[in-house]
């Protein structure tokens, strides 16, 4: 079983300075992380070698916030998801992909070689100001950037509260009504990539639900496709279905969100979701 490391624990506390943090831990690894400042907010941009890219095929842009609710320890939201990233990235700086292996003493994590990844990482910064409007969640002047400069076709996977549960859960999204017929089919298009990846990832054990916006907004708002993906217990998935708000839901933006409500499965089937990313080819 997957062991949480010591290090989270850091992370989640309440006087930790969450920017910091990440830059740190990246730079130790030899990773570059600048900040990127737009209207004050600090995302963090992670910088890999040029080596590691291949024009032939998509960039994947993977975006998880790092700010979490005032007074809540955040760990599921969003500190889990941004913590298996800022491990993945150091494993894809070295060209290699964190696997779980089962030896007679345990699962163990090893690192295995992999070619060319593609992935453009990011944390952001405010994304718990979305419940003001699209247009004040720290994301949205990020995605103007990304229109701005022409970026509008990468392959944007948004991750949020994946530290408790067993499904992945890929969120159910309601179009903007005057989107473009290329949009749409754009959407469409990213939207079954990531249900091929959940399906290859969770052994075929993914869901689809209505779930509240995180990142992903503001990039579709500046009309950039990007689906979100988050996790829920089983038990609490099939709950969901007949109506029934899931009890890790509950306890976002409370002190119950806390390291002892995680739960370390859920590190592991992430983990396998970010490496079957990292592997996924799509002709640009």
């Amino acid at each position: 079983m997957y062991v949480i490391p010591s290090e989270f624990k850091t992370f989640i506390s309440a006087d930790c300075d969450r920017a910091s943090f990440i830059q740190n831990y990246l730079k130790a690894a030899g990773l570059e992380a600048p900040v990127l400042q737009m209207e004050g907010k600090n995302h963090i941009y992670v910088k890999f070698p040029q080596s590691q890219y291949n024009p032939m095929f998509r960039i994947k842009t993977v975006i998880a916030h790092y700010d979490r609710f005032s007074g809540s320890p955040g760990a599921n939201d969003n500190s889990a998801a941004v913590f298996c990233l800022m491990n993945w990235a150091v494993s894809l700086s070295k060209s290699t992909v964190v696997e779980p292996v089962e030896t007679t003493t345990g699962l163990h994590h090893v690192s295995k070689p992999t070619p060319f990844h593609n992935i453009r990482l990011i944390f952001t910064d405010g994304e718990e100001l979305g419940a003001m409007g699209v247009s004040q969640q720290g994301a949205f002047p990020l995605a103007q950037v990304f229109r701005r400069l022409g970026i509008t076709n990468d392959d944007i996977f948004v991750f949020d509260c994946m530290g408790r549960g067993d499904v992945p859960v890929l969120t159910q999204t309601i179009l903007p009504r005057k989107a473009s017929s290329k949009f749409i089919k754009d959407f469409k298009a990213l939207e079954q990539r990531a249900a091929s990846l959940l399906q290859t990832s969770a052994n075929g054990r993914w869901f689809s639900l209505p779930c509240n916006y995180s990142d992903n907004a503001s990039f579709i708002a500046n009309g950039i496709p990007a689906v979100a993906i988050t996790m829920l217990p089983s038990s609490e998935v099939t709950a969901a279905t007949q109506g029934v708000l899931p009890q890790t839901w509950q306890l976002l933006h409370t002190a119950g969100d806390n390291l002892e409500s995680l739960t370390p499965q859920s590190f592991e089937i992430f983990y396998s979701i970010l490496n079957n990313l990292a592997a996924m080819k799509t002709l640009a």
